[in-house]
């Protein structure tokens, strides 16, 4: 669940916060340097990450907002380091795979998808469902991305995320909204629905291009069973 809460905050914060953050990197550096909490050759280090992200044109606004977290946090300098080293494999792997005939990665699908591999979304995961639909845009196979971590995040049998996130690619049905499923799942759990039932319904509802609120209607709910948080049936 906390991983389902930080994904959230993640999306947020990746695509806003870091951006006020980047013009201001080398005198938070700077000052780090000054109070002893950075030492010349760590705050280089940081500042070649960030010139190797630049380079190789991943949105530098996660990982802007990374080392202010560090910084403020008072984390060892090298451990900033490791954590930079770490996103960029996993966003630079999330780029490679939404590349699409014809299409660009938007820097928030990027960010989206790399967070999904960095919260429970495995690369093998990933690997496939790109190979699902070699026609389906960036931003489909991102919610395709996010749909999948939030549904590993509550134990979703993996075969059946597989089935529904399959059936959303293949038809090019899977829109933003289906992200949500991980409530429909959490709201029909609570109901003492089997997530057996939740799962052909949704991927009926996908081959055919129905919207998450008619798989809602499917199952007996309304929008207002699925929107409060993961954490509060």
């Amino acid at each position: 669940m906390i991983a389902l809460l930080c994904l959230a905050v993640l999306g947020q914060w990746s695509l806003f916060g870091g951006m006020a953050l980047a013009g201001t990197m080398d005198g938070a550096l700077e000052k780090a340097k000054a109070a002893g909490h950075l030492t010349s050759d760590q705050a280089a280090a940081i500042q070649d990450r960030l010139e190797r992200i630049r380079i190789e044109g991943l949105p530098a606004a996660p990982f802007t907002a990374k080392i202010e977290e560090g910084l403020s946090k008072r984390v060892h300098g090298q451990a900033i380091v490791r954590a930079l080293d770490t996103m960029r494999d996993d966003y630079a792997f999330a780029a490679r795979n939404l590349e699409r005939d014809g299409f660009t990665p938007d820097p928030q699908d990027v960010v989206i998808t790399g967070d999904s591999l960095r919260l429970g979304l495995t690369r093998q995961e990933l690997s496939e469902m790109a190979q699902v639909n070699p026609h389906a845009t960036p931003a489909m196979l991102a919610t395709a991305a996010r749909t999948r971590a939030y549904l590993n995040a509550i134990n979703f049998q993996a075969a059946m995320t597989s089935d529904i996130v399959h059936q959303g690619l293949v038809f090019a049905t899977l829109a933003p909204e289906w992200t949500q499923l991980f409530r429909v799942v959490q709201r029909a759990r609570a109901a003492g629905m089997a997530d057996e039932i939740v799962a052909e319904a949704a991927s009926r509802a996908l081959a055919e291009g129905e919207s998450l609120g008619a798989l809602l209607q499917v199952l007996g709910f309304t929008g207002r069973d699925t929107r409060q948080k993961p954490d509060n049936n």
